[in-house]
């Protein structure tokens, strides 16, 4: 038998009332976790509202959805209360959980004009902004956790909003579930 991924066993985050969280808690056949830049990001509130919206689908192959973000527990409150997610948001002020599935920073990709296409887009969909926190600097990214918390599917953003496709990331879920 495989034990769990102790780096994620150990792990604790916060809810976006400021509670302690196990990440170990989340274990399950499949996970799917969004790495937000930060709660408020435009773009990432947009994917996420679209993943959190696809959580029945994902519980058919056995998955449920997450999302990751460093800081914001106001702007995951928000997500909450006026945008109608249900899905757990968790908040990782040391980044740990991103270090450990290996989704690092934009660097000079954070200006990539690109991204400001996102957020007009976001913008049209009618997410509004709200204050840019310290965790700008963050890549987008979504892994598939297998029952032990390793990751089994990843994608890391190279621009603000880079996000892979929904569809792809239900293929891969389905994909992961069949094996």
């Amino acid at each position: 038998m495989t034990a769990l991924n102790p780096l994620l066993v150990e792990l604790q985050l916060r809810d976006p009332e400021g509670g302690p969280v196990a990440f170990a808690d989340f274990a399950g056949p499949l996970l799917v976790v969004q790495l937000v830049r930060y709660f408020g990001c435009l773009p990432c509130q947009e994917w996420l509202v679209s993943l959190d919206a696809a959580g029945k689908e994902l519980a058919r192959f056995g998955a449920r959805p997450l999302a990751v973000g460093g800081s914001a527990d106001y702007q995951a409150r928000y997500l909450q209360e006026q945008r109608g997610v249900t899905m757990p948001l968790l908040l990782d002020g040391n980044q740990e959980f991103r270090d450990v599935v290996g989704i690092g920073n934009l660097g000079v990709r954070l200006f990539d004009p690109r991204g400001l296409v996102s957020y007009g887009r976001a913008l049209a969909a009618g997410f509004r902004p709200q204050r840019v926190t310290r965790d700008t600097v963050r890549a987008p990214g979504v892994v598939i956790l297998d029952q032990h918390l390793a990751v089994r599917w990843s994608f890391e953003g190279s621009r603000i909003g880079d996000y892979p496709e929904l569809s792809e990331v239900l293929t891969a879920t389905a994909r992961l579930a069949a094996e």
